[in-house]
């Protein structure tokens, strides 16, 4: 199992967590392609709205990839992005990323530009700590 950071508005995120799939990178397949059925993904939320709104830095969501499929609908006309069905963890609560303590990824001064790649990879120790902070308890 690999461990992902989506990185996602909160008004986008809730709207998947709503419909139950993950869309990432402005619908872009590329990074979908890299995961699995059973891999795990947290939604983090840098601000309330796409490009705007309040700056929140939480972690929302918890979710685990349903199967391998790649599909696409359209949302617009012009605009027919890649998703992927996920189940979100309905009992995750939501965690300012800064607040859990001894991250990885946090601990790399560039951590920011992973961000803006909108989706990466973390370790099994981040995603434990992660779970452990949102109150979500494996077994």
């Amino acid at each position: 199992m690999k461990h992902w950071i989506a990185v996602i508005s909160r008004a986008h995120a809730r709207l998947a967590a709503e419909f139950g799939f993950l869309q990432v990178c402005h619908g872009k397949a590329g990074p979908l392609r890299k995961t699995s059925k059973g891999d795990e993904a947290f939604i983090y939320c840098p601000r309330s709205k796409i490009g705007t709104g309040q700056v929140l830095q939480t972690i929302e969501f918890q979710c685990i990839f349903k199967d391998d499929h790649i599909y696409q609908v359209e949302q617009a006309p012009d605009f027919i992005p890649f998703r992927k069905d996920v189940i979100f963890n309905k009992q995750a609560q939501s965690v300012i990323l800064k607040e859990i303590q001894d991250l990885d990824f946090l601990t790399n001064s560039h951590w920011g530009m992973l961000a803006r790649r909108g989706f990466f990879e973390i370790t099994a120790y981040d995603a434990a700590r992660i779970r452990e902070a949102m109150g979500i308890h494996d077994g």
